[in-house]
């Protein structure tokens, strides 16, 4: 895809930026604990990340992270990337192999809050002390469990093409009128539909009823990286989409879309790392982990993510677009993290009635 090679190119220029900066954090700005993480990552001196291309820049990004973390923290670990298939398979794996003893196929699991919900159960991930690594960082709103580090926020809304959709709609209400018939793809799996209809949102009664009369607008189902759809002509907007990512990204690209949030969609989820039990290399894998967080880290995701980070931290892009929204409407944002999916079951439940309706003759 044409956005993904521009992408690609972005990233190159930003590993000679910040290869050009020689940035680098001094010794006596290392906590004692960070200190000894950097050695003991070192005694490994190697990790392996297994997730896509466009998550976190592939092997042009796992390349970025080894250089930068040498340049930071004095790290000597080869990062190598592996590509993985989709987030809840990759974490079914990791469960498979740690309970046949075996080791992770990613030092570090790159997932979404639901992902992780559902992976809690059989405590497959490693405790930490985040904040001994990075107290001004690693604060409770990013960690949870003292597991779970939270290393991008991911929006509720959709993708619109500015080319050939009748309007830029305001609310999902919008969608429903007769001008849109047709025009309008969704998801297979029924993406975002678990917090639309979670009792902090519409409810299930109300996210049903709309799911059926939307049913009548769709006209196919795609993934949610497939904005090339859009672009052509083939739809009009993707309803709704994983967190605003490959449309932001797309956006950033110069590519003529628009991501829209409405009231309606006023909650936000989040990407996870963690460390898995059965990892290979737990301590290069932590290391990298406090990277990502770091402002010189959020700023790389930031670029590799289409302007999208952790948006509780200073200086964050994501951060900006959200209070400007929440002031407003006169509303804050409900944050989705893995302690509200484990008691979304009400949510959960309703989601799957929504998918079978939408996926039904699509």
């Amino acid at each position: 895809m044409k956005h993904i090679l521009q992408t690609a190119m972005a990233l190159l220029s930003l590993t000679m930026a910040v290869s050009a900066t020689g940035l680098s954090v001094n010794a006596q700005d290392m906590t004692p604990a960070l200190k000894e993480l950097v050695a003991a990552a070192n005694k490994e001196g190697a990790i392996v990340v297994t997730w896509s291309a466009d998550t976190l820049g592939g092997a042009e990004g796992a390349k970025l992270f080894e250089e930068r973390m040498a340049k930071l923290y004095g790290a000597k670990v080869k990062v190598t990337w592996s590509p993985g298939r989709s987030m809840p398979e990759v974490g079914n794996e990791i469960a498979m192999r740690y309970t046949n003893g075996l080791p992770s196929p990613s030092d570090v699991y790159y997932g979404f809050s639901r992902n992780m919900a559902d992976l809690i159960q059989y405590d497959l991930f490693l405790k930490t002390p985040w904040k001994d690594y990075s107290p001004d960082r690693m604060t409770n709103e990013i960690v949870e469990k003292d597991t779970f580090v939270k290393v991008q926020t991911a929006y509720t809304g959709f993708a619109v093409s500015n080319k050939f959709a009748p309007y830029i709609p305001k609310s999902l209400e919008d969608v429903l009128k007769p001008e849109w018939k047709g025009k309008v793809a969704t998801t297979s799996y029924g993406a975002g539909f678990e917090m639309l209809s979670s009792t902090d949102m519409w409810g299930p009664d109300k996210a049903v009823e709309w799911a059926k009369a939307f049913s009548g607008q769709v006209s196919g189902l795609i993934r949610c990286s497939d904005m090339d759809r859009l672009l052509s002509g083939e739809f009009a907007a993707l309803i709704t989409d994983c967190g605003g990512t490959s449309a932001m990204q797309a956006i950033a690209d110069g590519y003529p879309l628009t991501h829209v949030i409405t009231p309606e969609t006023a909650i936000v989820s989040f990407f996870y790392v963690a460390v898995p039990k059965n990892s290979a290399h737990p301590n290069a894998a932590r290391l990298l982990s406090v990277y990502l967080l770091s402002d010189e880290g959020q700023r790389n995701i930031s670029k590799m993510r289409g302007g999208m980070d952790v948006h509780f931290l200073p200086g964050s892009k994501t951060g900006e677009r959200i209070h400007k929204l929440e002031a407003e409407w006169g509303k804050k944002f409900v944050n989705a993290d893995i302690e509200w999916q484990l008691k979304n079951e009400i949510g959960n439940k309703t989601q799957r009635i929504i998918k079978d309706i939408l996926t039904r003759g699509n």
